[in-house]
């Protein structure tokens, strides 16, 4: 069994070894993703989902209010 799992172990090393390899010859370029970003449209995003969270506690807040006054 301590056989096996060092040749398992060695077949992953030299995986990992020719893949950072590539990685160093072709580099990262993650700018066709990025390019996508846009911060204006996250921000957005999380102004709007807080105020529909929000908005439940306020209305939840306002019906009892207009029925303690007329209750």
């Amino acid at each position: 069994m301590k056989f096996k799992m060092r040749r398992v172990g060695a077949a992953l090393a030299g995986v990992a070894a020719s893949g950072a390899a590539v990685a160093q010859t072709t580099g990262n370029d993650y700018s066709s993703i990025l390019a996508g970003l846009d911060s204006s449209t996250a921000i957005t995003a999380i102004i709007g989902a807080g105020v529909i969270l929000a908005g439940v506690g306020f209305a939840k807040w306002a019906t009892k209010k207009v029925a303690r006054f007329f209750g």
